[in-house]
């Protein structure tokens, strides 16, 4: 109907309704002048004088009237399609929030906790760990020692400054997630009428009644030490050595930052700190402290069974077996889901010593069968290895098998432990006997019987050559540390330091 007229209702004629088809006389429907989702758009035609009727149809041609004396009102509307269907619309469907005006900032998302919280830190130099405490197993956690020339109201334009620098750096910190002030304590409140710096400190995206972690401490009516809480960019799901770049990159940028103030200014000694880092520092050191370890024992292993074998291509067939069984064993933990922490540091450190049991005594057993070597034998050298192998396996083989069963039945109850370092400690240690056991019956016999000297005896003159190599390469390995070091390399340690 047009705008102008007194009646806002349809009406459809009953002399075009016909009941044989399954019409009726009286129905509604949903009508829309625009487009929807899921609608169809349907032809509508009226007319107030008879013989014309109103008709209601899906395309034009039906609908067209021919003129009458008060003229045909015709027209379109969409109604629901019966091809889709039904479904219940959200509230918000069709909304739109740019009618008529234009379309405001759309809101911020608030702040969750899935990022590294980093605080920058004015007024605190360190902490006094020299009190001892004795009979207490908790060890004394220090006392904090004050900056006595921080003066807040003094430095307050430097920190406005500082603040909008660090937000600003979005590869650092992410978007609103600068929090210089605390919320609800009085010094928020006068902080920016201080100094023109701190009128546009950046406001932070909380959620309803989350609280800044920005903090200040008072004492005796005096500011002593002041925390800017900054969300960072480091996702802490990352792995260690990823995050530790994040933290180069934020303790490289406040350095910067630092050096632009004063000399004899008290913000010179601030700091940054985030409870993230000590985490990733401990899971850095734990598995640079496992591959010293690991190093190390196979050093000393290998030191230890060339002293024992006398030769070289014994000690061969027992160092592939041991890198074959680490890497076998670091293998298997890493397809069981594994992360590093510190009961697998600990275990890597063990799996050497434990590696090398059985195929030592293996080579010990070709030694001995060297003794009794069959004249029949004596002349042909793939003849003698064939044969000092087997009698090695018949020899030593039940005991070295008994060994490792013993070994993996004692582990067997620490599956079981509730606490859950010792239940991965007996998985380890089964695992690494089990893995041992099978490679030493295998592949270190295999590389006995191919590349063991045949016609060898081990002699006093042997063992003092074996020693003194052994003594030579550590004089050589201690020599070439010690000209790294006169020309300024620094060698890292486990712990973090450097030689």
């Amino acid at each position: 109907l047009q705008p102008a007229s007194p009646s806002r209702k349809w009406m459809v004629t009953t002399l075009a309704c016909d009941a044989k088809r399954g019409w009726k006389f009286d129905f509604s429907f949903y009508a829309a002048a625009k487009e929807q989702q899921h609608t169809r758009k349907v032809y509508f035609a009226q007319s107030h004088k008879p013989p014309f009727h109103g008709r209601v149809c899906a395309a034009p041609p039906g609908c067209l009237l021919s003129s009458s004396p008060d003229g045909p009102t015709k027209g379109f509307f969409y109604v629901p399609s019966e091809k889709v269907p039904k479904a219940r619309l959200s509230a918000t469907f069709g909304f739109n929030p740019c009618v008529n005006t234009g379309c405001g900032k759309p809101a911020v998302r608030p702040l969750v906790d899935t990022g590294a919280m980093v605080f920058v830190v004015f007024g605190i130099i360190g902490i006094n760990r020299t009190r001892q405490v004795d009979n207490h197993v908790i060890g004394d956690p220090g006392s904090v020692v004050y900056d006595s020339s921080f003066d807040l109201f003094k430095e307050i334009g430097h920190l406005c400054r500082l603040c909008k620098a660090i937000a600003g750096n979005s590869e650092l910190v992410k978007p609103g997630g600068a929090q210089c002030l605390p919320s609800g304590y009085s010094t928020s409140s006068f902080l920016q009428m201080l100094h023109p710096e701190c009128k546009e400190l950046p406001e932070p995206n909380l959620l309803p009644g989350q609280l800044s972690h920005g903090a200040v401490g008072v004492k005796e009516g005096r500011v002593q030490w002041i925390s800017m809480a900054f969300e960072s960019t480091t996702y802490k799901g990352k792995s260690s050595f990823q995050t530790y770049s994040d933290y180069l990159r934020w303790e490289s940028f406040l350095q910067q930052q630092l050096q632009t103030f004063p000399e004899g200014s008290a913000l010179r000694r601030g700091f940054q700190t985030c409870e993230h880092w000590k985490q990733i520092f401990m899971e850095i050191i734990g598995v640079q402290s496992a591959l010293y370890g690991l190093a190390l024992s196979l050093l000393i292993c290998v030191a230890a069974v060339a002293v024992f074998t006398t030769h070289v291509l014994l000690l061969l067939p027992v160092l592939l077996s041991i890198l074959g069984i680490v890497c076998l064993v670091v293998t298997i933990m890493y397809w069981s889901g594994w992360e590093m922490g510190a009961v697998e540091a600990i275990s890597l450190s063990i799996l050497v010593g434990s590696s090398v049991d059985y195929c030592v005594h293996l080579v010990e057993g070709y030694l001995l069968a060297g003794e009794n070597l069959p004249p029949h034998q004596a002349e042909d050298a793939h003849s003698q290895r064939q044969w000092r192998t087997l009698e090695a396996v018949r020899h030593v083989g039940v005991a070295i098998v008994s060994s490792a069963l013993t070994t993996v039945i004692a582990t067997v109850p620490l599956f079981f432990c509730i606490i859950a370092p010792f239940a991965k400690f007996g998985k380890i240690v089964a695992l690494n006997t089990g893995v041992s056991i099978l490679y030493t019956l295998t592949v270190s016999t295999a590389l006995l019987g191919i590349m063991a000297p045949g016609s060898f005896t081990r002699t006093r003159t042997s063992f003092l050559k074996a020693l003194g190599a052994v003594l030579l390469a550590g004089a050589l390995g201690l020599a070439a540390c010690l000209v790294l070091l006169r020309s300024g390399y620094k060698i890292p340690l486990p712990a973090g330091a450097s030689l």
